[in-house]
């Protein structure tokens, strides 16, 4: 394996910090009206879930998520988010836990049964 390839895949699991901009806030009300019309908007969910994780509120961060995850399990990237934020409030098990189930929806050849339920 050449030297920039085996930098590359070890730069793939460090942290990433991301600076909250003016623009990422407007995304985030807009978000919020949504939810107030439809509390179960999925990827108004998302938006704000991705935003407190940003800025750091993470336990608001699980609780959006967790009720995504109650409504809409196979949501794209809500089990790996999920995975991000329980690592960084010390949970690993339950981190690796939504890791495994991020790859059961990740895998194409998986049937639809078990996406539907994967714990």
């Amino acid at each position: 394996m050449q030297n920039h390839e085996l930098l590359k895949r070890h730069s793939i699991g460090q942290r990433v910090q991301i600076v909250p901009a003016p623009a990422d806030r407007e995304v985030v009300l807009a978000a919020e009206r949504r939810l107030a019309e439809d509390p179960g908007d999925a990827d108004a969910l998302f938006a704000v879930a991705a935003w407190d994780e940003i800025v750091g509120d993470l336990v608001n961060a699980l609780n959006v998520l967790n009720r995504l995850v109650s409504r809409t399990p196979d949501y794209p990237g809500v089990w790996w988010l999920r995975a991000r934020i329980l690592r960084d409030l010390g949970r690993e098990r339950d981190a690796m836990a939504c890791e495994q189930i991020a790859r059961i929806y990740a895998e194409p050849d998986i049937p639809q049964s078990v996406r539907k339920f994967p714990l």
